[in-house]
């Protein structure tokens, strides 16, 4: 189990790692599979899964979501080009594992399910995983690998990560 300490490096990592990505000209973009293109490490299958739990776990409000933002793509570059095999097989394990654990909770292929149901199934399987005796380390490497990636691809960087100095109004002068 992650502590609070780890989670917020990993947070810091990747905001760090997205702001550095974004102000060397997009470099991110050059790990992922471009949109429409068939994906280099993920079969078909496993391709539509990412995409499916990427847009449940960050859909698109007023900013732009995980598909918006090419998350499974940069992900299958990452899987690609940055992964060692054991992480690789360790990532297929997990889908595999997620998979399974979805379709039962939708009772039958969760990626053919109405948007409603896959939500409730992904959400109910998203609480059970981080309960305190939980045994999905898979997704929950699987979650962080979404968030991360769309915190490193431009439009979560630029358009999600928007920094403001001072919230709100300020006055320097104010009588006491």
């Amino acid at each position: 189990m992650k502590t609070r300490r780890e989670v917020l490096r990993g947070l810091i990592v990747s905001i760090g790692g997205a702001t550095a990505l974004t102000a060397c000209g997009g470099v991110a973009n050059v790990l992922s599979t471009r949109p429409g293109s068939a994906p280099r490490f993920y079969t078909s299958a496993e391709y539509a899964l990412v995409t499916r739990i990427s847009d449940l776990i960050i859909p698109r409000t007023e900013t732009p979501g995980a598909v918006d933002a090419n998350v499974p793509g940069y992900m299958d570059g990452l899987m690609t080009d940055w992964a060692n095999s054991e992480t690789k097989n360790t990532h297929r394990t997990a889908l595999r594992q997620i998979k399974g654990e979805l379709d039962q909770r939708a009772r039958g292929n969760f990626l053919d399910a109405s948007d409603s149901v896959a939500e409730q199934s992904l959400s109910a399987f998203d609480a059970a995983a981080f309960v305190e005796d939980g045994d999905a380390s898979g997704y929950k490497r699987v979650k962080g690998y979404v968030s991360q990636s769309y915190f490193a691809t431009e439009d979560g960087a630029t358009e999600e990560l928007k920094w403001v100095a001072v919230p709100g109004r300020w006055d320097p002068s104010v009588e006491i």
